[in-house]
């Protein structure tokens, strides 16, 4: 009967050990936006099952257990927001402000599915079925349209008139941070009046670099404002992205290429690249932050978030990277002595380890390898367990006999 067992035991540990594990991020993943979108967007039809890599690189659940971004409300200036969509439901997304009309209609509807894949990216909560969600899930999304799609169908563009307007009603709507992934390369007097006038209220402007980088790469406006944290984008390897915008401005990258996010009318997700997408994760980063240090001011947040970036292998600020790729953890965590006025170097807290879901490649491998250490151990056991049981029997359950040594003569 033991023999069996053991036997049995090694089988089955083999077979465990041995069976591939596949990859959460193998298993189904999201459909690229449409490339040449007419008129609204579908509802997505696919959904990413696994860790986007996007959120494995960041890893923003290594500090939901300080704060998720309870009591903090992003604005985004774009083109609406879809409340109804599934991630972003339960109250997530308020009603907000539709600028383009005279009436100043709610903006909790979007036909253009930009700016619902935006907030998705800020602060989509948590589904079964799916490993994405946003960087800050209990932040709420103020949707600001500032634009519309053209009545031939064609993508909305944004003037700096609406974007100015888009961020005063951002800023009046309550937002302590705001999300703007537009930009025009004309400096424009409201636009930059509207960016002090964030800055004088408090609050947190972040903007897109623009996609230009291989257009002449212009400066771009209101990323250049100096009190704006301006995003730039990475691909998976941690490379600059070959459209995204270089220069003086940058404040820092974030993943922008090939990232996942929401849509409206519908569960499911899309895949979309450029600078548009790697600034909303910079915005849930500073949503973090100020939800969990509601003492820093808005040029606090600023500088937290740029000199605790992953630094780039060159001086900063680097005209392609800026500080460096935005760190959630060191952002939320990092003690800065500046802050208290001590002066002392900055010290960063030492990282946690990366969860298995945030592994790359998944945890398959890891889970072999415990599997091929273990069971060996096990059988071992069960093999002697078989001789205790079997000599315990032999002696009618009596103790052992003991071995007593003599003593030594030497002490």
């Amino acid at each position: 009967m033991t023999k069996t067992f053991s036997a049995s035991l090694l089988v089955a540990g083999l077979v465990w050990a041995l069976t591939p594990v596949t990859p959460a991020s193998a298993q189904q993943s999201a459909a690229p936006l449409p490339s040449n979108q007419k008129g609204c967007l579908p509802a997505p039809t696919s959904t990413e099952s696994g860790t986007p890599w996007a959120q494995q690189r960041l890893a923003p659940d290594r500090v939901w257990s300080l704060t998720k971004g309870a009591g903090i409300t992003v604005g985004v200036v774009d083109t609406g927001v879809d409340a109804g969509t599934p991630q972003l439901a339960g109250g997530r997304v308020k009603r907000g402000v539709d600028v383009t009309t005279p009436e100043r209609k709610p903006a909790d509807d979007d036909c253009f599915g930009h700016g619902t894949f935006v907030a998705g990216i800020i602060g989509a909560g948590s589904r079964r079925g799916t490993g994405f969600s946003g960087v800050a899930p209990e932040a709420t999304i103020l949707p600001i349209r500032c634009a519309v799609a053209s009545q031939d169908g064609s993508p909305p563009s944004l003037t700096a008139t609406e974007m100015a307007n888009g961020i005063r009603a951002a800023v009046d709507g309550g937002a302590k941070v705001v999300n703007i992934s537009a930009s025009t390369s004309v400096p424009d007097d409201g636009l930059e009046e509207a960016v002090r006038y964030a800055a004088s209220s408090d609050v947190v402007v972040v903007a897109s670099a623009a996609n230009s980088a291989q257009q002449g790469d212009p400066v771009t406006y209101p990323a250049a404002y100096p009190s704006v944290i301006a995003v730039g984008a990475i691909d998976e390897s941690g490379k600059k992205a070959d459209f995204s915008q270089t220069g003086k401005f940058l404040s820092l990258v974030a993943p922008g290429v090939g990232v996942t996010s929401v849509g409206p009318r519908g569960a499911g997700h899309w895949l979309g690249s450029g600078t548009s997408y790697a600034a909303p994760f910079v915005a849930g980063v500073a949503a973090l932050v100020r939800s969990y240090h509601p003492e820093l001011s808005a040029e606090q947040v600023k500088h937290r978030l740029e000199v605790t970036a992953d630094r780039p292998a060159a001086k900063v600020p680097d005209p392609g990277f800026g500080w460096g790729t935005v760190n959630v953890t060191a952002a939320v965590t990092t003690v800065l002595p500046e802050e208290s006025g001590t002066g002392l170097p900055v010290v960063t807290a030492e990282l946690a380890p990366l969860p298995p879901s945030a592994q790359p490649g998944g945890a398959g491998p890891l889970l072999a390898v415990g599997a091929a250490v273990s069971v060996p151990i096990l059988v071992f056991l069960a093999f002697l367990g078989s001789r205790l049981v079997r000599s315990g029997r032999t002696r009618g359950w009596k103790p052992a006999r003991v071995v007593e040594f003599p003593p030594d003569p030497r002490k």
